[in-house]
């Protein structure tokens, strides 16, 4: 494709963007509306935007990679991990969380154990090293997307992705971000549907693909058993504390229409683990010599897909990666104000206060996206960490809190504190020792071990 016609229509699609943030912040009247849209999205507003907040880059871009390099192991990490830990959500969690009328999840964790400071701010960073996660790793994506079909560095692309989701996201709030959730959807199917077929054309057809790959990456366990056991922890674990997915179910109109939203998600997670998988595996088959796999899509874009169909596709792979990022950005804006701002720093903060508030925590992670997205460019690496720390804190405090009447705020904060140190002590000593088990494993039984027994100390 034609760079001048690429950077065209990535203006025209980022101009859309800013002008739905635009327009969407003319009816945000309240901090409410900000945080969750005035709790009233409908069924088909809340299912596409789980739907979109899941699937960003990590989807388009590293999970395919993934498919690429291991072939079916990348379904254990979307086909699998993620509806059951989504259904985990649903059935043991969502209800509990539909009970009061909670902005975040440190609210959901005081409202389970009490009002607390030190609760309230160890949830809240908690939380934010996920979301943070995802925000940092889906301009990390379309920076590799841009730089690889226009030859615009890196660095640029980053920073011009990150520009544009924080202009919108400061201006419009969770309606904002549904709204664009929407038609980036839309864009993302319309990718999906296209790119699949004709890259296992170019292939030869699935018999032809599954013969051509590596013999292990036929079946699940091609990274290695350390690797995929990891990813059943960190993922499953990690996709019931979602703060993101959390803010959703709270804007819902109805329980009903927050259930039917993770209904929708984990329909779509299955079908996007086939689609990973096989995609990846297609473009191996035709060109087995990409060295970072996590370019693999950009390639075949480049050099399977007819020009004309191709500026749709990197519209698709252009609004997943900002339909995350967005997301993403916005529920860590949501913590910071709401959790640490309001509830703990100025609780007589007005409404005008915590929007001014907002806006600078908006515009100052968008710095924070830029630096750390430029020095660790790497978005699946990224995406685990995240995961790894928020569930080994969380977890186990949040579900003995709903189902364990004697676990207490002290063995709460005791859970989230022990989860998170344990976990990262493992992550410096496992690759030092040569242990073979993920991080989560340790973060969570020690979690659970300090949520009881602090409880009961």
């Amino acid at each position: 494709m034609n760079n001048v016609f690429i950077l065209i229509i990535l203006g025209v699609f980022f101009a859309s963007m800013l002008g739905i943030g635009y327009v969407t912040s003319k009816k945000m009247k309240t901090v409410a509306d900000f945080y969750i849209g005035g709790r009233n999205f409908g069924a088909f507003a809340t299912s596409a935007t789980q739907i979109a907040s899941a699937f960003g880059g990590g989807m388009m871009v590293a999970h395919v990679g993934i498919g690429y390099a291991y072939g079916f192991a990348e379904f254990v990490y979307v086909g699998f991990a993620f509806p059951i830990g989504v259904w985990l959500l649903s059935r043991f969690l969502t209800d509990s969380l539909r009970e009061r009328e909670y902005f975040t999840t440190a609210d959901w964790m005081c409202g389970l154990y009490g009002e607390s400071k030190h609760l309230r701010l160890a949830t809240s960073i908690a939380t934010l090293m996920v979301t943070l996660s995802w925000w940092i790793s889906q301009p990390v994506a379309a920076g590799k997307i841009i730089h690889a079909l226009t030859g615009i560095p890196l660095e640029v692309g980053i920073i011009a992705s990150v520009i544009v989701v924080v202009i919108y996201t400061m201006n419009g709030g969770l309606l904002a971000v549904a709204y664009t959730d929407v038609l980036q959807l839309c864009l993302m199917v319309l990718g999906i549907v296209v790119l699949l077929p004709i890259t296992m054309m170019e292939a030869g057809g699935l018999s032809s693909i599954l013969a051509s790959v590596p013999p292990e990456n036929v079946g699940f366990m091609a990274p290695g058993k350390t690797v995929i056991i990891g990813w059943l922890f960190a993922v499953t674990a990690g996709q019931m504390v979602l703060p993101i997915y959390h803010q959703r179910i709270l804007a819902a109109r109805t329980s009903a229409i927050a259930k039917g939203s993770l209904k929708s998600l984990m329909i779509s997670c299955i079908l996007a683990g086939v689609w990973a998988s096989i995609l990846g595996m297609a473009i191996y088959t035709v060109n087995p010599n990409i060295t970072d796999s996590e370019t693999a899509v950009v390639w075949a874009i480049e050099n399977l897909i007819p020009s004309g169909i191709a500026v749709f596709i990197l519209a698709a792979i252009v609004a997943a990666i900002v339909s995350t990022a967005d997301s993403a950005l916005h529920t860590s804006v949501t913590s910071i104000s709401r959790d640490i701002y309001h509830q703990i720093i100025h609780p007589a903060a007005s409404d005008k206060d915590i929007m001014r508030y907002s806006k600078k925590a908006t515009f100052f992670l968008g710095v924070v996206g830029i630096v750390i997205g430029i020095f660790v460019p790497q978005v699946i690496k990224l995406l685990v960490i995240g995961y790894t720390l928020t569930a080994s804190g969380l977890l186990f405090p949040l579900v003995l809190g709903c189902h364990y009447k004697k676990a207490t705020s002290r063995g709460a904060l005791a859970g989230i504190l022990g989860g998170i140190t344990t976990a990262i002590s493992f992550s410096i000593m496992i690759p030092v020792f040569g242990w073979e088990f993920p991080a989560i494993i340790p973060g969570l039984i020690a979690s659970l071990a300090c949520t009881l027994g602090f409880s009961h100390a």
